[in-house]
Parts: C-alpha cells; sequence; structure tokens
C-alpha cells in the first residue's frame, strides 16, 4: 500500500530502519485530525500512544536530510489541505519537528529558554531550602526563601510560556512567508 502523504512514507521509512512496524491501520490514522477524540479506534489510541516514538524518528530523519524546512512545510500544507484545513496526528507531529529545529538554531529562544531552566531550578532549589527552614523552625527565613523560590518557579513557567509563543510565532512566520513563496 503506497503511504497517502510523503511525511508518512519518511516516517515507514525511519521505523523500518529502527526495526520497528507501523501497522496500516495506524498509517491510516495518522492521516486523522490530532485533536479528535474517537475511543472505538484501537489504531488510533496505538498511534497517540506512540507519537514521541514517532516524532523522535521524523527529527531523526529531518536533521539526516539537512533540514529541508521548505520541503516539509510544502508536505504539511498539501496533507492538511488534503484533511479539510485541519491539523492531522502526521502534521502536527511534523510542525513540532519543526519548532524543534527552530527552537534548537534561534538565539533568542535559546537564551530565554536557558534563561527559564536556570530560573526554575533556583526556585526549586530555593523552595527546598524553604521547607528545610521550616523544619528547622527558622521563620523569616522560611517566608523570604518560600516568596523568592515560588516567584522564581512561577517566573520560569512564564518564560517557557514565552518561549513557546516566540517559537509559534517564527513557524506561523516561515509558513506564511512559504505559501506566499509557493502562490508567486
Amino acid at each position: 500500500m503506497e503511504a497517502s502523504s510523503p511525511l508518512i512514507a519518511i516516517l515507514k521509512d525511519e521505523l523500518l530502519v529502527q526495526r520497528v512496524f507501523l501497522s496500516s491501520d495506524e498509517e491510516r490514522a495518522l492521516d486523522r485530525e490530532s485533536d479528535g477524540a474517537d475511543d472505538g479506534d484501537l489504531a488510533y489510541e496505538r498511534v497517540k500512544a506512540r507519537r514521541y516514538l514517532f516524532y523522535a524518528a521524523l527529527r531523526d530523519r529531518f536533521i539526516y536530510d539537512g533540514r529541508p524546512t521548505d520541503q516539509w512545510l510544502d508536505w504539511i500544507d498539501e496533507a492538511e489541505r488534503r484533511a479539510g484545513g485541519s491539523a492531522t496526528i502526521m502534521t502536527a507531529l511534523a510542525t513540532r519537528v519543526i519548532e524543534w529545529s527552530i527552537r534548537a538554531t534561534d538565539r533568542k529562544s535559546m537564551a530565554i529558554g536557558f534563561v527559564a531552566g536556570t530560573t526554575r531550578w533556583l526556585g526549586i532549589v530555593l523552595l527546598t531550602l524553604a521547607v528545610w527552614a521550616w523544619s528547622r523552625e527558622i521563620g523569616p527565613a522560611t517566608w523570604v526563601l518560600a516568596i523568592v523560590g515560588g516567584t522564581a518557579w512561577l517566573g520560569a513557567r512564564a518564560l517557557k510560556r514565552a518561549t513557546e509563543a516566540h517559537v509559534r510565532a517564527i513557524v506561523a512566520e516561515a509558513r506564511n512567508r512559504h505559501r506566499s513563496q509557493v502562490r508567486a
């Protein structure tokens, strides 16, 4: 059976190299809407459970092929057009691969991500120290550590959301730029 999209064909090839089996039912389930709920379809449930494996395989192939972002954007647009304009499981996975590529190459995203990770760990350490201070009945230190640690942890979450929004904006801009180039 011929794969319904080049992205699924790439996934099948990469899984074959990794000696992982993809059934024809799972292949068809990859072309279904990513947020659709169907409790009766076992292939759909298996695909949703294996999406991290599929994402890793697609990312490996994307890197191996030299990060052909424009070609993948063509395939994503075509697959979504065939699906009636909505994202499928396959296109959502491919979009995540492109987001990863942008996140790994965009300096602003990398810097914000580093600061967010560092701030998160600082918050966790300070909250742990607050628990330690509380167990030793050191009143003022407990509250100061808890407040600063909680603020750092919440700030890290806000920075993470800002990074994700920045990457989504870059992907949307790349998709729009690519669509305008294709139409021209």
